[in-house]
């Protein structure tokens, strides 16, 4: 079986864009080749894949086309589209339909490859030529072999490296990452990393505090890591803005103090560190200096201008959303920090060294306030307040911080629904399904209490169906039917369907059945407006009406308290005497009276386990 070399050959592609087809390859590949390739090569100016065990012949396969009955309607058509007459459509199972017959693989690769090529999707393109091909830049070579063999209507050749290198002749596709080696360029994306490690850990202990790395693997296709030193004068800014200065725009690698690590692609050393030098104390030249700025007119200035900054179209300034901040962190329990820390949690958005370095926003607010001589726990609640900034990131490690940050949130969420910005299959502009996460993960791991009356109905149900996927030890069927009990706060829901989730199902098959069956007989027929004890005639009846007065209160302080192991363990005491209710008692008596009663206790059954939520959605 030969082996198949496919290159796609592009002007500088984003780093994002190359792990997007670095995902898909393999899929396409497996789709449109029949298997998987054994290796995949990306990196700025190139996409490949090397493939083995490639069928040297189709199989025939049989098409399937329009049914018996539409032969009159549809057979000339269809027969036309696949070069065939309608005479020769052969008949299976109540369809017409062609076979095609084997092919060799030299007459279906080149399509096959175009099928690749065209796949491959992207979440930014563009067009550059009227081949209706679009892709992240301008595909300016393809390169086929099929072992030593050509590929009809694509090169022979590939390019080495852009500064030492051009046109390279590729002898076969085995050759391919030994031909490319001699030519300046690694394409291997897991070498190159491995490379750029080494050469970063040789210089000493560096850090990697925005994640460049992961995007610089594919800026370079020959590594060449060097250091670098800039002037000791800017070591009087704040740290974080010399390491985002470093970051956000040069991607370099903070080595403490002055020095920092940068990875070229190659070239003079010397010239390449000088220049980069330059490029840097360069930023923090501007850095410095809006930084000054910024001191000399103070955080209370700062947040005095937000009135005119718009915060987005429909919801009013910062100014505004300043003032809703202030309101949620009271209704949040919020102290003193956390109220003056929502008062300037905003400030820095009118900070110009935010405007350069958006990065920077509440980290620069922080010290701010602290040049401004604010306690640090406001300070360090104005740094914490977008924390998380991912599913899986660090959460604030102070009160007034996760008092902001989940009123950041709050508002965030409400605002953007009341204005129709919900986030709708795979778009979500503002990031909501990120702050509704963080908001979920501040009430269980961070521990603030997030009362549910603060989120609006559409709110609360998008934010607590975050914990169907962030509750991955309980089945989405627990924590739905928490969510329909009547705790107060948003914790409460993850604790609750935990808490179903660990009862034994000797204790939960009772209720679950009770609550069912209660439900459903209750229903039947208008029940009595109020539960009447001298119509209760059977023991086992009167049984279930005593507990349920003792077992209420249970559940509802349990609930209020907190403690839904309590209450769930309370409820499961209604199991066996509703089992005994079920087997003796006569729901649907005769009496009028003693029928709608017993329908009224039914429902107050079903309302009492329904404080520990709608057992429905668990299946049984």
């Amino acid at each position: 079986m030969p082996t198949l070399l496919f290159e796609i050959g592009c002007e500088e592609l984003p780093a994002r864009a190359v792990y997007e087809a670095e995902a898909q390859l393999p899929r396409l590949c497996e789709q449109h080749l029949g298997v998987l390739p054994d290796r995949v090569f990306v990196g700025p100016r190139r996409l490949a894949v090397l493939v083995g065990g490639i069928e040297e012949q189709t199989e025939d396969r049989w098409l399937k086309g329009p049914p018996l009955a539409l032969r009159e309607q549809a057979a000339a058509g269809f027969a036309k589209r696949h070069g065939v007459s309608a005479e020769d459509l052969e008949e299976r199972d109540g369809f017409l339909g062609v076979t095609v017959a084997a092919e060799s693989l030299s007459n279906v690769l080149p399509g096959r490859l175009d099928s690749i090529l065209r796949g491959l999707g992207f979440g930014k393109t563009m067009r550059w030529d009227d081949s209706g091909l679009r892709f992240p830049r301008p595909v300016r070579w393809t390169c086929a072999r099929l072992d030593g063999g050509s590929v009809e209507g694509y090169g022979t050749t590939t390019r080495g490296h852009r500064f030492t290198s051009g046109e390279l002749d590729l002898p076969s596709a085995e050759a391919y990452a030994e031909t490319l080696r001699g030519a300046d360029v690694e394409p291997d994306a897991a070498e190159r990393e491995r490379i750029i490690r080494e050469g970063l850990d040789a210089l000493g202990q560096w850090r990697d505090p925005l994640g460049k790395l992961r995007e610089v693997v594919h800026l370079v296709e020959r590594p060449l890591v060097l250091e670098g030193v800039f002037d000791e004068r800017f070591l009087q800014l704040p740290p974080r803005v010399v390491e985002t200065a470093m970051q956000s725009h040069q991607r370099y690698f903070p080595l403490g103090g002055n020095r920092f690590g940068l990875v070229a692609n190659g070239g003079d050393p010397d010239t390449v560190r000088a220049g980069n030098v330059n490029v840097l104390e360069g930023r923090l030249d501007d850095a410095t200096f809006t930084f000054e700025r910024d001191v000399q007119a103070g955080i209370e200035e700062l947040a005095g201008r937000l009135g005119s900054i718009v915060y987005f179209a429909g919801a009013g300034s910062f100014a505004d959303k300043t003032a809703r901040l202030e309101g949620l962190a009271d209704r949040l329990g919020g102290g003193d920090a956390s109220m003056e820390a929502a008062r300037l949690g905003k400030a820095d958005q009118s900070a110009e060294l935010v405007r350069e370095f958006p990065e920077l926003e509440g980290h620069i607010g922080a010290e701010y306030a602290r040049l401004a001589g604010f306690p640090e726990a406001v300070c360090s609640a104005i740094a914490e307040q977008y924390l998380p900034d991912s599913a899986g990131g660090p959460l604030p490690s102070t009160d007034p911080g996760r008092v902001l940050a989940a009123a950041d949130r709050i508002d965030a969420l409400t605002v953007s629904f009341s204005l129709g910005h919900k986030p709708s299959g795979s778009r979500d502009p503002f990031g909501l399904r990120r702050a509704a996460i963080g908001l979920c993960r501040l009430a269980t791991e961070g521990g603030l209490t997030i009362p549910r009356e603060l989120l609006p109905g559409e709110v609360a149900e998008f934010v607590e169906e975050r914990f169907e996927g962030l509750l991955g030890d309980v089945p989405v069927e627990f924590v739905r039917a928490a969510r329909t009990a009547s705790v107060p706060d948003l914790g409460s829901v993850a604790r609750l369907a935990r808490a179903l989730h660990a009862l034994p199902d000797e204790q939960l098959a009772p209720i679950h059945t009770a609550y069912i069956r209660a439900g459903r007989l209750g229903e039947k027929e208008k029940a009595a407006a109020k539960l009447d004890p001298e119509l209760l005639t059977d023991e086992a009846e009167r049984e279930v009406s005593q507990a349920l007065t003792q077992i209420e209160p249970e559940i509802t302080g349990a609930i209020e308290a907190g403690d839904f192991d309590v209450a769930v363990e309370a409820g499961a005491l209604l199991g066996p005497l509703l089992d005994r209710f079920f087997e003796e008692v006569l729901v649907m008596a005769e009496d009028p009276a003693v029928r709608r009663n017993r329908l009224r206790l039914l429902l107050d059954v079903r309302d009492t386990i329904g404080l520990l939520g709608d057992l429905s959605q668990i299946p049984r």
